[in-house]
């Protein structure tokens, strides 16, 4: 079981309590209707879709990142970085930089694939508390 680190009120267990059975409801009927729907659309083509789409983001990294993917980003000395940190990775902070002589729309291009998308737990502290990662 997971202690707070600060006291709540009871009115503030009750108002998270609420917030985490709408947020697994959301999850629950995003699930099922993400399933049905992927079903009617059929999972061998969803598969080959994906596979495609993972090809073609690796393709898309090699031509746009140093090294082809994440690095250290104490391994990163110039202002490319687009800093990240793996689930799992204690302390592990990554980054993208990007290759030099990129045109402006293709670095442009390539620094939107390499933004990472930030976790759904900082999406969901941002809407509620203002905080969360810096995006």
């Amino acid at each position: 079981a997971r202690a707070a680190a600060v006291g709540v009120s009871a009115r503030q267990a009750e108002l998270l309590r609420a917030w985490n059975a709408l947020d697994w409801a959301l999850y629950s009927h995003f699930n099922r209707s993400f399933w049905r729907q992927a079903s009617d659309f059929g999972l061998g083509r969803l598969r080959r879709e994906a596979a495609e789409l993972r090809r073609r983001r690796r393709e898309l990294a090699g031509r746009c990142l140093r090294g082809g993917g994440p690095v250290l980003a104490s391994d990163i000395q110039d202002g490319s970085l687009r800093p990240f940190q793996p689930p799992g990775a204690a302390g592990a902070i990554l980054g993208f930089a990007l290759k030099e002589g990129l045109g402006p729309e293709e670095r442009e291009l390539c620094g939107r694939m390499a933004l990472p998308e930030l976790p759904y737990k900082d999406l969901l502290e941002r809407k509620q508390f203002g905080n969360g990662s810096a995006g």
